[in-house]
């Protein structure tokens, strides 16, 4: 029974690597701006919506950081026709469930709830999001609401304030140097003008994509989204701030002095994302080689820094290639009482630099591949992880189309491209390295 139950899996995983895993995308564009793409899936009477918009941290100029995310709070606090919290009331009566996210790239609201209730869910963004009410008074306590999460998840967490600084040491321009939730300095100063300003600079119709996946029909979702976003009145959308980020001319370190438990050791540099036929290859390489690394509790580094050499009790390394720009690679280890930064520097980039010299073994790259395969295949089960997926790929400029070219891409890369990548990104040089030292009291 064991056997077989292996044979259904490998099976399976192997024709999922050769088959699309991807549903159909139905896309409409409107002559405000605004895009709708949907996904239909009639296997449960359920939906998601989400409204994507093309603003996030990077869309904030110096000294008034976090005010992407402050729309988060500010989204629920009432529009013209919509007292504050009636939103999320108004979900949970149809016995589904909202929430919001911000990044460096982009924003997004989302509602899981039942299939026949999406117009009146759509009906309700789009309300919110062309009458927010952005009272004075919901702003000072939503302000303080957030400070208190900086400190929370930030200012009192060591390891989040050392990848926070470290983030800022590696990169010279790119405004992922900046955190998402804003230095607690500009969160002071922020004024209700502030928001008011960015609302009407930002949340315009050409920076939304709206996304739908589940038991609807395309032609009924483009009839509401035509008389509710595609209404809305059209404005200029300005040019995202998108720098080059000069590459690195030597490599850089920074130590955190904090009050810690453990020490911990962190590298990052800056690396491309994937541009669909431009780079197919190297990003997909990168992609490969970081999940050969750290995929899994067979990885690499887990296998040789953790089991075997106890240089460290816990490593990582990650990559993301769906980002605008460039994305930061990192490494890290979390180190015991009796283990140290020299240590695991050493031996962190040893490896690595094996991987390099050497490339991944023929089982090892089959396996990495095998594995970004599936995950793929399995996040169709879930309508959040698609639309997610979705409205993520269009908003950083890829394109909710590409996803199966960047299986296909996974697909091609071979041991050299691995070594290659390497070679030319993940180098000393290029490092930026973070060492989190806990404060001794004499």
């Amino acid at each position: 029974m064991r056997r077989y139950f292996l044979f259904f899996t490998l099976f399976f995983i192997s024709f999922s690597a050769q088959a699309a895993p991807f549903a159909k995308l139905h896309q409409a564009d409107f002559a405000n701006g605004a895009r709708l793409i949907v996904e239909e899936d009639h296997s449960a009477p359920v939906a998601i919506v989400q409204i994507w918009l093309k603003i996030g941290g990077r869309d904030e100029v110096p000294g008034k950081t976090g005010l992407a995310h402050v729309f988060e709070h500010m989204m629920f606090k009432g529009s013209k026709h919509l007292a504050a919290g009636e939103f999320s009331h108004r979900i949970a009566a149809m016995g589904g469930n909202d929430n919001a996210f911000t990044s460096h790239d982009y924003t997004a609201y989302f509602e899981i709830i039942p299939a026949a209730k999406v117009d009146e869910v759509l009906a309700m963004e789009a309300e919110r999001f062309a009458n927010l009410s952005l009272r004075k008074n919901d702003f000072a306590k939503e302000i303080r609401v957030i400070q208190e999460e900086r400190r929370m998840r930030t200012d009192d967490d060591p390891n989040s304030r050392m990848f926070e600084e470290l983030s800022s040491v590696a990169l010279r321009l790119h405004p992922y140097r900046e955190p998402v939730i804003g230095w607690m300095q500009d969160l002071k100063k922020l004024k209700i003008d502030d928001v008011r300003a960015f609302y009407k600079a930002h949340y315009i119709p050409g920076n939304v994509t709206v996304v739908v996946v589940g038991d609807v029909d395309f032609a009924d979702v483009k009839k509401t989204v035509a008389r509710t976003f595609g209404k809305l009145k059209k404005r200029v959308v300005t040019a995202r701030f998108n720098p080059v980020e000069p590459e690195p001319i030597g490599p850089k370190r920074m130590q955190a002095m904090l009050p810690a438990q453990l020490p911990m050791l962190a590298v990052t540099m800056p690396v491309p994302v994937w541009h669909p036929g431009k780079n197919d290859t190297q990003a997909a390489a990168l992609a490969v080689a970081t999940e050969i690394l750290a995929g899994g509790r067979a990885a690499v580094l887990n296998r040789e820094i953790v089991d075997r050499q106890r240089k460290a009790f816990a490593t990582a390394a990650g990559y993301d290639p769906f980002s605008m720009g460039i994305d930061l690679w990192y490494a890290y280890g979390m180190l015991g009482p009796k283990q140290t930064t020299a240590g695991f520097e050493n031996a962190l980039w040893a490896t690595i630099e094996h991987l390099r010299d050497n490339g991944p073994k023929v089982a090892q790259l089959a396996s990495a591949k095998r594995r970004m395969i599936a995950d793929e295949v399995f996040a169709q089960d879930s309508l959040y992880m698609r639309a997610k997926q979705i409205g993520m790929m269009e908003s950083v400029g890829i394109g909710a189309d590409k996803r199966d070219a960047w299986l296909a891409a996974i697909r091609k890369v071979s041991a050299k491209d691995v070594q290659k990548v390497l070679a030319r990104w993940i180098t000393r040089q290029r490092a930026t390295t973070g060492i989190l030292q806990p404060e001794t009291h004499s």
